[in-house]
């Protein structure tokens, strides 16, 4: 009779304990889920420059998954627009940390080490940005700076046509500094507005 009831019990113990792992695996399934669909509205955000929106969409998707490297991209960017340079290089070091092949992270850590006057680390990081994303007008522009900035004019102009065929954009001064556009300032802005002057065309 007691062998019974202790056969009872562990059998209710176990029905327990598997209805609590699925509900665990359920709630992490869900987490993930809406971790997902925060980063994507994030994305669509950032490739508009609502850079801020962007960036609260991204605070969420942390909130249920805290390793999601192009969240931290956002972050990232939305202090180095806010010029607080020192929080949006932690960020862009974490996003790095998660996931070293994400390209966006690489150019956009190009920008800020640029901004600081390390050339020659901006220009490791826009050079790997622009091998792992070929198509990233932003990481080729970076590219072209840096090569610019080299002294190698030629190919900084071509590096520039790449990034324009995606992106007619960056030619334009005033978008370059708009808060409809990357928002640059500073060495940075003042620089690539040297090398927008050399490239051939109309603004716009």
């Amino acid at each position: 009779m007691t062998s019974r009831r202790v056969l009872r019990g562990l059998a209710s113990l176990m029905l327990l304990t598997t209805c609590v792992v699925n509900a665990l695996g359920e709630d992490a399934s869900k987490k993930k889920e809406r971790a997902h669909t925060h980063l994507v509205q994030a994305r669509r955000l950032a490739a508009e420059y609502k850079i801020d929106k962007a960036a609260a969409k991204a605070r969420e998707a942390l909130t249920d998954d805290p390793n999601l490297a192009e969240a931290h991209v956002y972050l990232g960017l939305e202090r180095f627009r806010a010029n607080d340079l020192k929080t949006a290089e932690t960020e862009f070091t974490r996003a790095i940390e998660l996931d070293g092949y994400l390209a966006e992270a690489h150019c956009e850590f190009g920008y800020l080490l640029y901004q600081k006057g390390d050339i020659e680390s901006a220009t490791d990081h826009w050079t790997l940005a622009s091998r792992l994303d070929p198509t990233s007008p932003l990481a080729l522009a970076g590219l072209a700076l840096a090569q610019f900035k080299h002294g190698q004019e030629d190919d900084a102009l071509k590096s520039f046509d790449k990034a324009l065929m995606y992106d007619r954009r960056l030619r334009d001064p005033r978008f370059l500094e708009s808060d409809n556009g990357p928002k640059w300032s500073g060495r940075l802005l003042q620089d690539f507005k040297l090398l927008v002057s050399k490239a051939s065309g109309p603004a716009g």
